[in-house]
């Protein structure tokens, strides 16, 4: 969990990655078709582009004044400044390839990857772009688990292939070592509400009053107290935008003895280390400095003990006595008040969930794919649920790729000195996920 601020940086973060890659519409003119132009108007649509992402050039410039009216500067810095974050500076541009009287498919060169563009060019000028393909050059597995084995703090990762055998592990770095996990937990959540819809216990239709608001992430913090909400929204909310407010109503709706229960059927192998299984105003109640001897308590206890003393704790670890301030001063209790599981016990879950799971609760885990809409569009399904905060940071992925093949995988990172880096992280995971997915077609030269 995070503050408000802090939380809302890495929605910022991971939402700029993510438009780093989504396409800016191209804007034209109504006008009647123009001839084809020339190769020298294409080769400057493309000296423009690399310009702009160099910062030797403003839209102003080379856009037309359909795309600047429509694409406002500061939405084309974040973009840039994404681009620059997940693939580094932008170099030189090594194919152009016409597509037809107006447009072509341009490749750029950057520090770690090779971004194409489609280019549409109007009187002399770009009347769009878009981002459609990325590559990196002479990745492999083998260099990704090295670049996370050397990232600062404690790195867990494995990725198993699904097979009708089984699990065939194609990668394990401290795959059974104990992390904290943030956000990771609430597929615990779904993976009992996908459970208890199976087994007719309940219905995705059912509806929940939202009784227990939480501190952002999510929306629904600012939503109506007690406002009616399906079973689907609430754990939609909670696994595609990491809802807390949603995610605090359904673990009180689940209660304890029936996550406990879930935490052993998916194979954790310390589920004491998941149980009780806290809520996010919990969580960061415990966190608390004003809550110290309480905290001192709960760790002491068993888990009957701890389960008492969160009861009685009541209104004291409820949104309107909670100090968000806990998550801006860095890393704070990443070893003792968290959830907690190993990069196996995840991948056992999502494998669970991957075999048994309700078609709803597929739908649900790819609403958000976690990596940048290109690198997600080249599978024929990606699941994703991730989490963070100071000190932080997990992302875990079940997958198929369009030939068939199923993958899980989970990667999890902790500091107890200093913040993750978030888009580096996101950054190695989708080279990881692009590796997974196959060889894209190569670029051809002009």
């Amino acid at each position: 969990m995070r503050s408000i601020s802090a939380k809302r940086m890495v929605t910022l973060a991971t939402a700029l990655l993510a438009m780093s890659v989504c396409p800016l519409p191209v804007y034209a003119q109504a006008m009647p078709p123009s001839p084809p132009p020339a190769q020298t108007a294409f080769d400057q649509g493309a000296a423009s582009v690399l310009a702009l992402l160099q910062g030797k050039a403003k839209s102003a410039d080379i856009f037309n004044s359909a795309f600047v009216a429509a694409v406002p500067e500061a939405q084309l810095a974040q973009v840039i400044a994404g681009l620059k974050a997940q693939h580094g500076e932008a170099q030189t541009v090594v194919a152009i390839r016409p597509m037809d009287a107006r447009s072509a498919s341009v490749d750029i060169r950057f520090d770690r990857s090779i971004v194409t563009f489609t280019i549409g060019m109007l009187n002399g000028k770009l009347s769009g772009l878009f981002i459609t393909g990325t590559r990196t050059e002479g990745d492999s597995l083998a260099q990704i688990t090295a670049d996370i084995a050397a990232l600062p703090g404690r790195t867990g990762l494995i990725v198993q292939k699904l097979t009708d055998k089984g699990r065939e592990t194609l990668i394990s770095r401290n795959a059974d070592e104990r992390f904290a996990i943030a956000s990771v937990f609430k597929l615990y959540v779904l993976a009992e509400i996908d459970r208890a819809v199976r087994a007719g216990e309940r219905a995705w239709s059912d509806v929940l009053p939202l009784t227990q608001k939480s501190h952002p992430s999510g929306i629904a913090q600012d939503w109506p107290d007690n406002a009616p909400m399906t079973l689907q929204t609430l754990a939609t909310l909670m696994i595609s935008i990491s809802d807390n407010s949603a995610t605090d109503t359904l673990i009180a709706a689940i209660g304890q003895q029936r996550l406990a229960a879930i935490v052993r059927a998916s194979g954790h192998a310390s589920p004491q280390d998941m149980t009780p299984v806290l809520s996010t105003q919990q969580v960061t109640g415990l966190k608390m400095p004003a809550n110290a001897a309480l905290r001192d308590r709960f760790l002491a206890a068993d888990d009957i003990e701890q389960t008492r003393l969160l009861q009685e704790a009541g209104e004291t670890l409820r949104l309107n006595k909670l100090d968000l301030s806990v998550y801006t001063g860095g890393p704070n209790q990443i070893d003792t008040i968290e959830w907690f599981a190993s990069p196996a016990d995840i991948a056992r879950l999502l494998a669970m969930l991957e075999r048994d799971g309700d078609p709803v609760t597929r739908a649900i885990l790819k609403v958000n794919p976690g990596i940048p809409p290109v690198s997600a569009g080249r599978w024929a399904y990606l699941g994703y649920k991730g989490g963070s905060e100071p000190g932080i940071m997990g992302m875990s992925f079940v997958a198929e790729t369009k030939q068939g093949e199923r993958y899980v995988v989970s990667a999890l990172v902790n500091n107890r000195e200093a913040e993750i880096d978030q888009p580096g992280f996101i950054t190695l995971m989708t080279r990881l996920l692009d590796q997974l997915a196959g060889p894209t077609a190569p670029a051809t030269r002009p």
